[in-house]
């Protein structure tokens, strides 16, 4: 069989220079020889197709929205059709046809065959289209607007007095579909949560997805009572209630999995609002290596999590991926004969040989009086999901003194904050000099989607200059991404390291300018230089950086 490059070239596709200079950016950037032609613009995704095709003997599909046949969908779990970005089409003499951007990967059709028992044959198409069906039809959004329809034809609201009923009577009414394959679509759009809201101008459904809200559905007015009162039954609230803020959970499985969703309500002047928190078991899992950390940071947070005893801060915005560190670390400390307790609001994940407690203020269990009792429980290590008073620092400082090790978080912008904070809370410099053995500051950017990115002119604004000497990328929103240019998330970071010269300052209370100005002296890279270093690795945009930062 001929290389891909001989058969470009016979083509009349690729000249020999070309093939050379793609074969030296191939092994400069550990590309395939077809990634590293196409990022270099000297061929399209479809001259590529058209020559693999034609080498392996395989269709190349036209260059449009794939035709799948619905029934087949359950043929491939969902994970599996993102791993490999594949998608059943229909069966064709017994042949279960699979269409695919990336026909070299022999694992493909042996994972295939092994899982369906079938005989798998197979199709090409490119990757943005096919990325688009796997959305379009695992995110079951055609099921969902069929069933939208239905509900925004519903008039009359008496259904809500079913919804005091058995289960039974109520799973067939559009409402209830509509809700359980929002939440559905809203897992597999891996969002964090679920806004429903109500204002004078419409009711609209909003997904926080990588951190952004997007407005997913706008069903009439008249059915805002309708979908929260549902979600009420699901989450055992009470349904007559609407003067008073509640909160409730909820467990669904979800492509195979249990997944637990947190609610809470509370009465606007328009009605109630609802935000659904998605707890995933997915992300949080991660092990230290996969959170995106730099190659620096990361070597500063290894050298942390090997501390026996003394205080590690994670600093950081709601929601920038500090508690998602920290589980992160626990997994890694997580050893036989090591004995690790936590003290969290709310608990979010359950590991394995944790002891994991809930804050609970009804009964006065705060993050101050768990942690008093958690000292006379022998722990090793302690996790306390927030350090927000000065009666829980100045316990966590004690517990980190008496030869604890203590993992927290902490609401501060940079890393150097971290310490100057601690003393505004009360503690004595001496004990945040002897106790603190490092802080981690981190934010969260949003990755271009790799089904759309392009090369982006930078504005000035972004760089302190008229020009850089790098490409940069922007995603320019495809379906994969529900046309924003991201999907996915990784994080931007700065490590301090408690060295003896920034320990001689915080025992003369020195603040965070000085801090910050010596732990770069001893190799901290900021947030802003690491940031730098994710666009110029085109893994997110100028644009982006700026928002964050």
């Amino acid at each position: 069989m001929k290389r891909v490059g001989d058969v470009l070239i016979e083509a009349g596709v690729l000249t020999h220079a070309q093939l050379q200079e793609a074969l030296d950016y191939s092994k400069k950037q550990g590309l395939k020889m077809g990634e590293a032609l196409i990022e270099m613009g000297l061929i399209s995704e479809i001259d590529l197709l058209n020559c693999l095709g034609k080498q392996l003997g395989i269709p190349v599909l036209p260059d449009k929205e794939l035709a799948v046949d619905p029934s087949l969908i359950h043929e491939i779990p969902y994970n599996l059709a993102k791993k490999y970005n594949i998608i059943p089409l229909y069966i064709q003499n017994g042949r279960l046809v699979v269409v695919t951007s990336d026909p070299l990967n022999h694992s493909i059709v042996d994972e295939l065959e092994n899982r369906t028992k079938k005989p798998v044959s197979l199709a090409l198409a490119g990757s943005k289209i096919i990325t688009a069906a796997i959305e379009q039809y695992f995110s079951g959004a055609e099921n969902i607007s069929q069933t939208l329809k239905q509900v925004q034809q519903l008039e009359d609201e008496s259904i809500l007095s079913r919804f005091g009923e058995t289960e039974a009577n109520v799973n067939d009414t559009p409402v209830v579909k509509f809700v359980h394959q929002m939440l559905q679509k809203a897992v597999l759009e891996h969002a964090s949560d679920v806004h429903i809201e109500i204002d004078n101008v419409d009711f609209h459904i909003r997904f926080r997805i990588d951190g952004i809200l997007q407005t997913m559905f706008r069903p009439k007015p008249q059915l805002h009572p309708l979908i929260i009162s549902r979600l009420k039954v699901m989450s055992r609230m009470d349904v007559s209630e609407h003067r008073l803020p509640q909160d409730g959970r909820i467990k669904l499985k979800i492509d195979n999995e249990l997944v637990d969703f947190r609610v809470a309500t509370i009465p606007c002047l328009q009605g109630e609002t609802m935000v659904v928190r998605i707890l995933s078991q997915g992300p949080q899992f991660m092990q230290l290596p996969e959170l995106g950390f730099s190659k620096s940071g990361l070597e500063r947070l290894e050298n942390l999590s090997t501390k026996k005893h003394g205080l590690i801060l994670v600093a950081g915005q709601t929601g920038s991926g500090k508690t998602t560190t920290l589980y992160s670390m626990l997994r890694q400390l997580n050893k036989e004969g090591v004995k690790i307790i936590t003290l969290e609001d709310p608990v979010e994940i359950q590991l394995n040989m944790l002891n994991q407690i809930q804050v609970n203020t009804k009964v006065d269990l705060t993050f101050a009086n768990g942690l008093r009792s958690i000292l006379r429980m022998d722990p090793d290590i302690i996790m306390i999901g927030e350090i927000r008073d000065p009666d829980t620092a100045k316990l966590a400082i004690n517990a980190a003194l008496t030869g604890h090790l203590v993992l927290s978080t902490i609401h501060t912008g940079i890393a150097a904050e971290v310490p100057v904070r601690l003393m505004e809370m009360g503690v004595e410099p001496y004990l945040v000099a002897n106790t603190l053995m490092g802080a981690i500051a981190q934010r969260l950017v949003r990755l271009n989607c790799v089904g759309c990115k392009t090369v982006e002119d930078v504005s000035p604004q972004f760089t302190g200059a008229s020009k850089v000497d790098f490409k940069s990328y922007r995603g320019t929103g495809c379906p994969a991404c529900n046309r924003t240019g991201y999907r996915g998330r990784t994080c931007i970071d700065e490590v301090i390291l408690m060295e003896p010269e920034i320990r001689r300052l915080i025992m003369h209370s020195g603040d965070t300018e000085q801090i910050h100005e010596v732990a770069m002296k001893s190799g901290m890279r900021s947030l802003r230089e690491t940031g730098f270093d994710k666009v110029r690795s085109g893994v997110t945009s100028f644009e982006e950086l700026a928002r964050v930062l």
